[in-house]
C-alpha cells in the first residue's frame, strides 16, 4: 500500500521534565513578594504597588509616562515579583521575576496560562500574597521547583486537610457511609 502525499502528521517539541521513579510532586505554600529598584528608564508592562481601599494592588503601566520623575515621584519607583519561601532561611527566593509563571486555575481545568496582573492583584486582596507553588522533593524535606518552559506554576493556596496524611488502608466514616445502599447491605 503507498503512502498518501497529502497526510501530514502535525508535530511539536515541549520541554520534558524527567523526574526519578520515586519523586514527590506537590504544591508547597510560598509567598509572593515585590522588591522596589530603581531602573535607569521605565519601561511599559513595569509594575508599581498602588493603595486602593485599603489594599495594595499592582498596576502595569501600558505606555512610558513622558515625565518619568514625575511619575516615579506620585508612585515609586517600579517593583518586581519573587516567589519566597519564608520557612527557610537557607534560600528564600523560590521563583525570580523571570519564572513567574504559569497560572493553574484549579482542579476544573487542566490548563495553563500566564499569571496576569488580574491573577496578582486576585491573589494580594484574597490571600495576602501567598500562593501554591509545585515542587518536586529533592532530598529528604528539601524541595525544589518544577520549571516549564523557565516558569513555575503556580495556583491559589489550597486549603491543607489532615485527612490527606490519613493511612489510606483502612476506611474513614464517610467512605463507609457512602458504601453503604442505606437498605440494608453494601453497594456491589
Amino acid at each position: 500500500m503507498g503512502s498518501n502525499p497529502t497526510t501530514s502528521t502535525n508535530c511539536f517539541t515541549a520541554d520534558v521534565i524527567v523526574l526519578p521513579l520515586k519523586t514527590i510532586k506537590m504544591y508547597l505554600e510560598c509567598q509572593l513578594v515585590f522588591k522596589s529598584y530603581k531602573p535607569l528608564n521605565l519601561e511599559k508592562g513595569m509594575f508599581f504597588i498602588t493603595e486602593m481601599m485599603g489594599s495594595s494592588l499592582i498596576m502595569q503601566i501600558e505606555q512610558v509616562p513622558r515625565n518619568q520623575e514625575e511619575f516615579i515621584s506620585e508612585n515609586g519607583y517600579p517593583v518586581e515579583p519573587y516567589i519566597v519561601d519564608i520557612s527557610t532561611e537557607d534560600e528564600p527566593i523560590i521563583a525570580t521575576p523571570e519564572q513567574i509563571g504559569w497560572f493553574d486555575e484549579g482542579d476544573h481545568s487542566d490548563e495553563l496560562s500566564d499569571i496576569s496582573v488580574k491573577n496578582i492583584n486576585y491573589i494580594l486582596e484574597h490571600y495576602d500574597g501567598w500562593v501554591d507553588v509545585e515542587m518536586v522533593e529533592t532530598e529528604e524535606d528539601e524541595y525544589t521547583p518544577i520549571l516549564y518552559e523557565n516558569k513555575v506554576t503556580i495556583r491559589l493556596p489550597q486549603p491543607y486537610d489532615d485527612d490527606d496524611v490519613a493511612d489510606d488502608s483502612e476506611p474513614n466514616d464517610d467512605q463507609i457511609y457512602n458504601n453503604f445502599n442505606h437498605e440494608g447491605g453494601i453497594k456491589h
